[in-house]
């Protein structure tokens, strides 16, 4: 737990402005000591793991995250004077959009989560994330995030590379070719885009094909709770659909 601070005394001829000067100073010192002690490392034994995306060969990549009361608890220990908000709710088709506010000493940093609209585990979801991203602005678990972050650059890197180089390897093309683990998009960063859901319902249309249900039959979701690399799997199998007849007879 962070020193307490002295009350700044007002000295003979001290003038007011002099005083709220000497207070602030002492707000920053007290913030910084804070700030410091946030961005120290979390202890192994509260990191927790889970899956995240499969690389290129079809290895699935593990996430390093805490839970959202590991971080509540951290706040308290160090800033007790804490507080947090609710700034705003959202909803984008079945994905709910929460912003959080955290307070320390006067500074107030935001962060972002998503979850299901349509359950309660995901607008809980929703906001733990929330409370999450903003403490990670304080520092808070910003080493799991930023390793997080890393990997995830370098796989989509390697997925990358020229169509060519692609094709010496077709024992990871195959494994490129399966149902992605994990459809959901988990950030809005990550959501399907305006562009990926027109081709959707182009092709769909098209072919005529109902894309929700063929979304739901192989991914178990709807098609605006994809991330953009599911979307980009889903084109890729409503492309494979052969055109419907009567779509080809008009064209004829």
């Amino acid at each position: 737990m962070k020193a307490q601070q002295p009350e700044t005394q007002t000295l003979p001829g001290m003038k007011n402005g002099q005083k709220q000067a000497a207070d602030s100073n002492n707000n920053v010192l007290d913030f910084s000591s804070t700030l410091k002690e946030l961005r120290k490392h979390v202890p192994s034994e509260l990191v927790r793991q889970r899956d995240g995306w499969r690389d290129r060969n079809g290895n699935m990549r593990t996430i390093e995250y805490i839970e959202w009361h590991t971080v509540a608890d951290i706040l308290d220990e160090t800033a007790p004077n804490w507080a947090h908000s609710i700034k705003d709710i959202r909803v984008l088709g079945d994905v709910l959009i929460v912003t959080v506010a955290i307070t320390i000493d006067g500074v107030t940093r935001e962060g972002i989560g998503t979850g299901s609209s349509t359950t309660e585990m995901g607008i809980k979801k929703a906001e733990h994330d929330a409370l999450k991203r903003a403490a990670v602005k304080f520092g808070i678990a910003r080493e799991l995030y930023k390793k997080e972050f890393d990997e995830f650059d370098r796989s989509e890197r390697d997925r990358s590379e020229p169509r060519s180089q692609v094709q010496q390897q077709p024992a990871q093309r195959s494994d490129e070719n399966a149902v992605p683990q994990e459809p959901i998009a988990r950030s809005i960063a990550d959501l399907i885009t305006t562009k990926q859901l027109g081709m959707i319902r182009a092709i769909s249309r098209e072919r005529g094909i109902d894309a929700d249900e063929e979304c739901n039959a192989l991914m178990n979701c709807k098609i605006n709770e994809l991330s953009r690399r599911a979307a980009s799997f889903l084109i890729d199998r409503l492309q494979e659909h052969p055109q419907a007849a009567s779509t080809m007879k008009r064209a004829g």
